[in-house]
């Protein structure tokens, strides 16, 4: 989120960044997923429509699978700073049930930043002389 909102800041706010870049989170979802969110999507569609069609998506849809691959509920994902709230009383495994809702624990937030977010801080992989060798790109 921290470089998220880096590189809101440079290009001129949310509405300008959102042209080419949007951020999903998936609520309750693990580092490399499981958890007890929908952990299962399908961004690579996302990704092929917004280059071959120009459309951007305004949500990307999850699931949870049970062990025989069988899916439990399936539910939005909206693009940071909102989330899916369940403003209807449906059931919470059917995703009609959700609408974007501007998140109240995201508003105001200020992620810590380790460092700073400029061209330079990455490190750059490569083979020399038969071995993978990491350097620090340059300032």
């Amino acid at each position: 989120m921290a470089y998220y909102q880096a590189v809101q800041k440079v290009m001129g706010g949310a509405a300008a960044t959102s042209t080419f870049a949007r951020l999903f989170l998936l609520p309750d979802v693990a580092r490399c997923g499981g958890g007890q969110g929908p952990d299962r999507l399908d961004a690579l569609t996302a990704i092929v429509d917004r280059a071959t069609k120009g459309q951007a998506p305004d949500s990307l849809p999850t699931k949870a699978v049970d062990g025989s691959g069988e899916t439990t509920s399936s539910r939005p994902t909206y693009p940071f700073p909102y989330v899916a709230e369940n403003t209807t009383g449906g059931s919470p495994d059917t995703p009609s049930s959700y609408t974007p809702v501007r998140s109240a624990a995201e508003a105001g937030l200020t992620p810590n930043r380790l460092g700073s977010f400029r061209s330079g801080y990455e490190e750059v992989g490569n083979w020399v002389h038969g071995k993978w060798v990491v350097t620090h790109g340059k300032a």
